[in-house]
């Protein structure tokens, strides 16, 4: 079918059991960043893809999620401690409920920005059913565990390239850097239908999924 790439879920460890959703085969649910998924195999499993892929003169993708980890419950019932490695409440943003519907306006109405960007960027996404804790990726110790994290994860499996989960909802100010540790070409996702939106954050990453096409 001359397909050059294969583009794989993420890999990470996920929320353990079954959820009011059913289980989290799609990997957007991780707990641990330094375990692979094993409904996916194993680290083996995964090099052997990669080599496999590259001995065919194919690139292997991958899915990655930095916004927010996974929880099954509501988010007051939410234990810090099973995450790896950001296993501290302070490590997160207080619980608040993400509203994409709102604008930011000045006292006349006037429209000071497209996007209400602190709500979309600091409130958390998932339900009472699954929360999804929202990382506080403008801390210091965040943002450099997921440098080391994702140059290490790049190494190891021989990475060509990442597909970035949940883009506007991480402040800008992460991307460089993670851009830098990756060093591997990377788009994200930005769902939104307002081209001009989608595309402004062409500054902070390489490319960006056309949602708004």
């Amino acid at each position: 079918m001359r397909f050059d790439a294969v583009w794989i879920s993420p890999v990470t460890a996920q929320v353990k059991g079954n959820t009011p959703f059913g289980h989290a085969y799609h990997g957007y649910w991780q707990q641990d960043l330094y375990e692979i998924n094993s409904h996916f195999g194993t680290a083996d499993d995964l090099k052997a893809l990669s080599g496999a892929l590259h001995s065919r003169g194919m690139y292997l993708m991958v899915d990655v999620v930095v916004n927010h980890n996974g929880w099954n419950g509501a988010p007051r019932t939410v234990d810090y401690s099973v995450y790896n490695p950001f296993n501290k409440k302070s490590y997160y943003h207080p619980h608040c409920t993400i509203d994409f519907s709102v604008k930011n306006t000045g006292r006349d109405g006037v429209i000071l920005a497209k996007k209400p960007q602190t709500n979309i960027e600091e409130c958390w996404l998932g339900d009472d059913n699954v929360a999804l804790p929202d990382l506080r990726t403008e801390n210091l110790f965040v943002a450099s565990g997921y440098r080391s994290w994702i140059k290490e994860l790049v190494s190891n499996y021989s990475i060509d390239g990442l597909r970035l989960d949940t883009v506007m909802e991480v402040n800008t100010g992460f991307w460089a850097g993670f851009v830098r540790s990756a060093g591997v070409y990377m788009f994200g996702e930005i769902f939104d239908g307002d081209a001009s939106y989608v595309c402004s954050f062409q500054d902070y990453i390489p490319g960006v999924l056309n949602y708004a096409a």
